[in-house]
């Protein structure tokens, strides 16, 4: 599994396409599709599966874009369903050594949830918001986010949340090297 920013067109579509098969055909929150306004300022994250090594499809999608200076949010964050029984996908054998890194700890959500949130830190962010589907609201609060309000949007509860920016420390995405492990660590111990 390896959680980064689409690498090629043929990424970028899956990524779209993903988001189709969640939003529109799956939670039937939008019709024909769910691209927006913010997407022209979005960063597109995905979670791609290997087979054998190889990348081999994109099973899970989130998106980050500055809302006003250093105020980040994010959105779009859906997992494809076969994959969401991964509450965690552990890699026994997969390194010679015995420290894995936290990353292949967490859930798929979560993975996503703790690259977004770092490469908006690593960017420059202050605040980082996103509006949170009601059964996923415990999970995030896992994850050091705390409830701002309540609202509606395309007909369903969600909650506004704010991440504490403590917990996810600035990180590229470009690379898998996490830069605070410990905090990596802590963070998988609520996820």
């Amino acid at each position: 599994m390896d959680i980064n920013i689409p690498n090629d067109n043929a990424q970028l579509n899956a990524y779209y396409e993903t988001r189709k098969a969640i939003f529109c055909e799956e939670q039937q929150l939008f019709e024909e599709t769910d691209y927006d306004e913010n997407d022209y300022c979005s960063i597109p994250i995905i979670a791609l599966n290997h087979y054998l090594g190889a990348p081999d499809k994109v099973v899970g999608v989130v998106r980050i874009f500055e809302t006003k200076e250093r105020e980040w949010f994010g959105g779009r964050l859906g997992v494809i369903k076969d994959y969401r029984i991964f509450s965690k996908f552990v890699c026994p054998n997969l390194f010679r050594e015995r420290k894995v890194s936290p990353l292949y700890q967490m859930s798929i959500a979560a993975g996503l949830i703790y690259r977004a949130v770092s490469l908006a830190n690593y960017i420059g962010c202050n605040k980082f918001s996103a509006h949170v589907q009601e059964q996923n609201v415990k999970l995030f609060k896992r994850l050091h986010w705390t409830v701002v309000k309540e609202v509606n949007l395309h007909g369903v509860k969600h909650f506004l949340m704010e991440a504490d920016l403590n917990a996810y420390p600035a990180t590229p995405i470009y690379t898998s090297t996490v830069a605070n492990i410990e905090a990596l660590a802590k963070l998988l111990k609520a996820a």
